[in-house]
C-alpha cells in the first residue's frame, strides 16, 4: 500500500506476519515483502531487484528494460511491517520503521544513541525515545556515514516534545534532511522518513 506521495518522493508498506518473525522464516518473509513492494512501486518494470553496496546500502538494478533514470530507494523491516522508500536519483533518502512496543526497550539503552546534549529534550518519554531512535536510524541510511555511531548523529531542535509528529530538519554534513513521520494506519509501527533532495524545497 502506498503510504506517503509527497516531494516526488513514495513510500510503499506491506504487512509481515508475525508467525515469521525469527531465524530462516523471517528472512524468506522479508525477502517476499520486498519483492511485492517492488512489483507495487515498479509495475512497467517487473525485473527490477534489490542488490546491495559494500556498505549494505541497498539499490536498484534491472535486467531488462530500465527507466531513464534509477531511483535512489531505502528500506526497512519492523515486526509487522516492510517498508520501501523510492525517490529521485541523486537523492539521499533513509526509511525506518519499528514498533511501538520498542519504546521501553529503548529506555535502557538510550545513553548508547542519545548524546548528553539530546538526553534531556528526546529522553524524557518512551515515544519521543522511539522518534529519536526512528530518526537517527533514517538519518544514518540517507547520509550514508559507513561506521558512524548513533551518538554523533543530530536530531531536530525545533520539535516540542508533545507534538503529535516530530517534522522537521536536521543539517549534517552541511546539508539539510527534511525529517517526517509517515501515517501508517493500523499496522503498530511508526515510520520516519528522512531525505535530502538534489535540489533545494
Amino acid at each position: 500500500m502506498l503510504l506517503f506521495d509527497n516531494y516526488d518522493i513514495k513510500v510503499y508498506a506491506t504487512p509481515l506476519q508475525r508467525s515469521s518473525t525469527t531465524g530462516g522464516r523471517r528472512r524468506v518473509a522479508e525477502l517476499a515483502a520486498v519483492k511485492s513492494l517492488l512489483r507495487e512501486a515498479f509495475p512497467t518494470f517487473p525485473d527490477a531487484r534489490i542488490a546491495h553496496a559494500a556498505s549494505g546500502a541497498p539499490y536498484l538494478i534491472f535486467s531488462g528494460k530500465a527507466p531513464a533514470e534509477i531511483p535512489a530507494i531505502s528500506i526497512s523491516h519492523s515486526r509487522d511491517l516492510a517498508v520501501l522508500a523510492v525517490a529521485p536519483e541523486g537523492t539521499r533518502i533513509g526509511v525506518d520503521a519499528e514498533t511501538g512496543d520498542r519504546a521501553n526497550q529503548l529506555l535502557r539503552v538510550a545513553p548508547r544513541f542519545l548524546s548528553q546534549q539530546q538526553m534531556p529534550f528526546w529522553g524524557s518519554s518512551p515515544s519521543t525515545l522511539l522518534w529519536a531512535w526512528t530518526i537517527k536510524e533514517a538519518l544514518y541510511k540517507a547520509a550514508g556515514h559507513v561506521g558512524m555511531g548513533l551518538l554523533e548523529i543530530p536530531l531536530p531542535l525545533e520539535v516540542p516534545v508533545d507534538a503529535e509528529k516530530p517534522d522537521g530538519r536536521v543539517d549534517m554534513d552541511g546539508r539539510p534532511y527534511t525529517v517526517l513521520q509517515v501515517d501508517a494506519p493500523g499496522c503498530g509501527s511508526m515510520v520516519m522518513l528522512v531525505f535530502a533532495p538534489p535540489y533545494a524545497l
